[in-house]
């Protein structure tokens, strides 16, 4: 079994490598997503090193979030965000990684870390309606 497994990985591309990886790892070690999502839907703009895009958040989390949207992006590249939690509020501007890209959206993994970005996080989670 171990010799299929091996043979199936070789022929993948990379980026799928890193999804299987990813895959993998939830399966032995839970999937910490379970936790704080927050099911919402805020318009959203986002951009990559070559292209902006729009596109709706439809859940977020203190790791990430799941924007729908059809944009042509690579697993691994780097994101900018920009979203109001309401017409009222600042807007927030937050960094992130593409961790998987589905016909339905992108899941975002956040790239700051910290107690001063988890805190913000908590209070965006906080004020979404």
């Amino acid at each position: 079994m171990i010799a299929k497994l091996l043979e199936v990985i070789l022929v993948m591309s990379e980026e799928q490598q890193k999804e299987m990886l990813k895959q993998a790892n939830e399966l032995v070690n839970g999937d910490r997503r379970i936790n704080g999502r927050k099911a919402c839907r805020l318009r959203i703009d986002f951009a990559t090193s070559d292209r902006t895009h729009k596109g709706y958040i439809k859940n977020i989390s203190h790791l990430g979030m799941f924007i729908e949207a059809n944009a042509p992006i690579m697993i691994g590249e780097e994101v900018l965000m920009v979203f109001k939690v309401n017409r009222n509020s600042k807007a927030v501007k937050i960094k992130g990684e593409i961790a998987h890209a589905t016909r339905w959206g992108l899941g975002i993994e956040f790239t700051a870390k910290g107690p001063r970005f988890d805190q913000q996080i908590r209070n965006i989670i906080q004020h979404i309606k």
